[in-house]
């Protein structure tokens, strides 16, 4: 038993975006759909944590892109614990054509918190035989994101109620799509290849967020960082590169 998990999907009209391509806030939001899944069938979904307390939260997120499914298009997520790094529990996903050609690779960074004491605790205080496979879809550390310093671009977005998740906060997907926009306007006709996002703060409905970018030349990426212009506060950190 390898530990993985596989569910298909197939990309419909509501996904698709210029050229019946899948839109990249999309996947993140069906990378998340087997993630709660393949936990969801070991009872140690985002319910059944619930019911005693706990909550699961992303921090880190990478998607490294060789091609992108489009409309009708059939795709699999395999997805698995591949282990943890200090309190972080590490997923890893890998998504498939139906002749199972490696598309996307995604790994992922998860705090289990206990929303009652406010701290993070390890899965396996929890589920002691939550299993795993050592193996990376992405051979990624999750080191730290450099900071924004000196933007070459900003743009503002005001908070939907469209935009919240089921605990009235923005829903990280939104973020990323925040991010990837602000990229597409630098990078007119050129196809995102990879972005590395750290989740670092939280907004709520009607918050207004400054999304910034830097060109970063010496390693041909775009440094990302959103802001609220409400508290001045961090929200999200991000890399991106395109081709």
């Amino acid at each position: 038993m390898d530990n993985k998990f596989s569910i298909e999907y197939t990309v419909g009209l509501h996904d698709s975006g210029p050229g019946g391509i899948i839109k990249i806030p999309t996947l993140f939001n069906y990378l998340q759909s087997a993630a709660a899944s393949h936990t969801q069938s070991l009872n140690f979904g985002g319910t059944d944590v619930q019911q005693k307390g706990y909550t699961w939260v992303i921090s880190r997120y990478r998607l490294s892109i060789v091609k992108l499914p489009k409309f009708l298009d059939k795709f699999i997520i395999t997805t698995w614990r591949a282990g943890e790094s200090g309190k972080f529990s590490i997923r890893d996903s890998i998504i498939s054509d139906e002749s199972f050609n490696g598309l996307i690779r995604a790994t992922s960074s998860w705090l289990l918190i206990n929303f009652i004491k406010g701290i993070s605790v390890m899965p396996t205080e929890l589920y002691s035989d939550y299993p795993l496979n050592p193996e990376r879809a992405i051979d990624d550390t999750f080191s730290s994101i450099p900071e924004t310093l000196h933007p070459n671009y900003s743009k503002e977005f005001v908070v939907r109620k469209y935009d919240l998740d089921m605990n009235t906060h923005v829903n990280n997907t939104i973020y990323a799509a925040l991010i990837i926009e602000t990229g597409e306007d630098m990078n007119e006709g050129k196809k995102l290849k990879d972005i590395s996002l750290n989740f670092k703060g939280e907004a709520r409905y009607g918050d207004t967020i400054i999304s910034e970018a830097m060109n970063d030349n010496e390693n041909k990426r775009i440094i990302h960082r959103l802001k609220s212009k409400n508290t001045g506060k961090e929200i999200t950190r991000a890399i991106t590169e395109w081709e």
